[in-house]
């Protein structure tokens, strides 16, 4: 009990560390984010930056990892909110998840799914597409009754990686999301999942 507040100094310290990391990226991209820029963005020591991150790359990939996990999380609430009857729908979900993430995390757009630095000593720097592809591919077939066809997970991969490369497309030309490249990303992968079928 005597370390829990401890603790949570701990992760509120993280979390402004890595809220000013996000700041600094979205200003200047990940190329020349360093440890101090953080440090001096968030009032800190550049101390306290190495106390919880050895280098600018665990920055990088503790942003990327926290962005993963709040897409995931707003995506879970947004399937919920719409309770989609096709594949086609729920990636709709997906990609409202994802236009807000870029709207309204700082930095997402330079980090995001695509990236290859989040927890690389864990999975090989695989793309965080191909780790949510065949989770996702389970859900479709649970819970929509999708088949569960050859190449099901390597369709679902490659429309989330569509979704990722045409929203930061759009993202970069308008810092609110450029509407037509959204609206292509949408028909894109409506394409992408035609080819997948709803059992009977």
């Amino acid at each position: 009990m005597r370390n829990e507040p401890v603790q949570a100094r701990s992760s509120e310290r993280i979390g402004a560390l890595l809220d000013a990391a996000s700041a600094v990226v979205a200003e200047v991209g990940i190329e020349r984010l360093t440890t101090a820029m953080v440090a001096e963005r968030a009032n800190a020591s550049i101390g306290t930056v190495y106390r919880y991150f050895p280098d600018r790359i665990a920055v990088l990939s503790a942003m990327s990892l926290r962005g993963f996990e709040r897409f995931l999380r707003l995506s879970v609430e947004k399937l919920d909110a719409s309770q989609p009857t096709s594949m086609e729908a729920a990636f709709d979900s997906l990609v409202d998840a994802a236009v807000e993430m870029h709207r309204s995390e700082p930095g997402y757009t330079s980090i995001r799914l695509s990236d290859q630095i989040a927890l690389p000593e864990v999975d090989g720097g695989s793309a965080a597409s191909a780790r949510i592809a065949a989770p996702l591919a389970k859900i479709f077939v649970e819970e929509l009754g999708v088949t569960d066809e050859p190449g099901l997970v390597d369709r679902i991969d490659i429309a989330l990686t569509v979704v990722d490369s045409l929203l930061v497309r759009a993202f970069i030309i308008d810092s609110r999301g450029d509407a037509a490249a959204i609206e292509a990303c949408r028909r894109l992968v409506g394409t992408i999942l035609a080819g997948s079928t709803v059992a009977a």
